[in-house]
């Protein structure tokens, strides 16, 4: 059976230039608030140039160290998923991807106390985002 949409929400992390933090949160978004995931999509640099918020997306040698951990069900139950994995459009580049949508199972995710952590320091030479699609009821 095909994968329906209830709903859509664009969601970006944003970083500011020169950052070497290891460890990026989701900011407080009020319209997730008390919904229900139903899938995950991360975008890569090659697939969108730029976010809502202006922000280029991250680079893929950033985007290959980098794992989402969500907050769901009062618990990180959700632990390290690999960004590459969340990325589903195939580009005429080397981008990993998988064919299907990540899908959860209607877990209430706590999103500012969900972020991405990186296995290695990065290089943030300009601003940029962590660029995310969420689908949710």
């Amino acid at each position: 059976m095909a994968f329906k949409a209830s709903k859509f929400e664009f969601v970006e992390i944003p970083v500011v230039s020169g950052s070497t933090a290891m460890r990026y949160a989701f900011q407080d978004l009020p319209k997730l608030r008390y919904t229900a995931l139903q899938a995950i999509t991360a975008y890569t640099v090659n697939s969108l140039t730029t976010c809502p918020s202006g922000n280029a997306v991250v680079n893929m040698t950033i985007m290959k160290t980098a794992y989402l951990v969500l907050y769901a069900n009062e618990r990180q139950d959700l632990y390290r998923i690999p960004l590459v994995e969340l990325n589903r459009i195939q580009n005429a580049s080397s981008d990993p991807f998988v064919r299907s949508l990540w899908e959860g199972n209607n877990q209430k995710v706590t999103w500012d106390k969900s972020y991405v952590e990186l296995s290695s320091v990065p290089t943030f030479s300009a601003a940029a985002s962590f660029a995310f699609g969420v689908y949710y009821a």
